[in-house]
């Protein structure tokens, strides 16, 4: 009995550090620490599709440099008919930096914006000495735009 409760306590406390573990790992991927917001400065209808100007400002809460190479404007509907964009964006460690850019985007995705919908950005990046990734991003409306 005494040898069942040891291996008791042994794997409560196992699970105790692999629960803890999960919560305070590190964070070891851009994307946990990239956030975006933005604002739509000019639209053209194009028919079936838009072509939206987008001032994007992308923010960095980690402590490492981040280079971003493209972006791409993913639709909830349409999430791969965007063409990749060269940016050439650098990141600093707890910083931020804006661009501009134009996507031309389906009509229907566009409309979904309005309705509560959130952009998606995808991204080709680098962190410093790390090879180049990509990852996608949720875009927040910078308040008062529109």
């Amino acid at each position: 009995m005494n040898s069942r409760k040891f291996i008791a306590k042994l794997v409560y406390c196992g699970l105790v550090l692999l629960l803890a573990l999960g919560i305070c790992s590190p964070r070891g991927v851009a994307g946990q620490i990239l956030s975006g917001v933005y604002k739509v400065t000019e639209t053209t209808d194009l028919g079936t599709q838009m072509r939206v100007t987008m001032h994007i400002r992308l923010m960095n809460a980690g402590g490492d440099r981040i280079f971003v190479n493209q972006a791409r404007l993913r639709g909830p509907l349409h999430p791969g008919r965007s063409e990749d964009k060269a940016v050439g964006v650098i990141l600093e460690p707890h910083g931020s930096a804006e661009f501009t850019q134009d996507f031309i985007i389906q009509k229907q995705d566009y409309e979904l914006w309005s309705k509560g919908e959130l952009p998606h950005l995808g991204l080709r990046m680098q962190v410093s000495g790390a090879a180049e990734t990509t990852m996608t991003i949720s875009l927040m409306q910078l308040p008062g735009s529109r």
